[in-house]
């Protein structure tokens, strides 16, 4: 009887042991689940391409306005880089720093040499239930500026409250960032990459290609750091003040 004793007195240590350390490995297992179930998911746009697509697509479901399919974009005034090289510079950035901040990121491409329309772009964001749909572009103006869809928009009605504080929060953070001339949000509802996405969508125009002085700083490396370290600050943001 004496061995059984012992080794029941054994038993019940062990499992009092086990009941003492299991609760801590369960809750270790399970964090990991806990934080990858609540990433948000942030898809960008790197606008243009290489190559123009000049066939016709509506600006928005429903619409009988169109614009063309792609575009390439602009070249630099000086050094001649084309702006959908430049675009994707800035997004691989961003979306690198994105990453590290714990978001998931999608690119819409990462080669210049694609053919995909606005709609096909904001289709991809869609699939992704993107939280929040970047698109990185050149403007007319100097500095920044962003454009969001207006509190009308018949295309993705509802989403303006959204859109509107993701285009101010990326704006103040960007300026923040560079100390670049602000050059304020617009708002506009015949942008078909707009229209076409069920995401709050904001389009950051970076600067002025066609301006010697705005393209010595948008082709600088470390510039361009800037400009993506304040799209993604401007994201966080976001997030905090929704």
């Amino acid at each position: 009887m004496k061995p059984i004793r012992k080794l029941l007195r054994k038993y019940v240590v062990v499992m009092l042991l086990v009941a003492m350390v299991c609760p801590s490995i369960t809750v270790d297992a399970k964090q990991p689940v806990k934080e990858t179930s609540t990433q948000k998911v942030i898809v960008i746009d790197p606008g243009c391409q290489m190559n123009a697509n000049n066939r016709k697509e509506p600006i928005g479901p429903g619409a009988f306005k169109t614009t063309a399919r792609a575009t390439t974009g602009v070249d630099g005034a000086e050094t001649g880089i084309h702006e959908y090289e430049l675009n994707l510079q800035i997004a691989l950035k961003t979306s690198s720093l994105l990453s590290k901040q714990g978001y998931t990121v999608l690119l819409t491409r990462n080669e210049n040499d694609v053919n995909l329309s606005s709609s096909d772009r904001a289709m991809i964001a869609n699939t992704a239930n993107a939280d929040a749909f970047i698109v990185i572009q050149t403007g007319e103006n100097n500095g920044v500026s962003v454009v969001c869809q207006s509190e009308d928009n018949p295309y993705n009605y509802g989403n303006y409250n959204d859109a509107r504080l993701l285009s101010d929060a990326i704006l103040g953070s960007v300026v923040q960032e560079t100390q670049c001339n602000n050059a304020g949000v617009t708002e506009d509802d015949d942008k078909p990459i707009i229209n076409w996405c069920a995401s709050p969508t904001a389009i950051v125009e970076v600067g002025n290609l066609t301006d010697a002085d705005e393209e010595s700083k948008l082709v600088d490396d470390e510039y361009q750091l800037k400009l993506a370290q304040g799209i993604a600050n401007g994201i966080d943001s976001y997030f905090t003040q929704k």
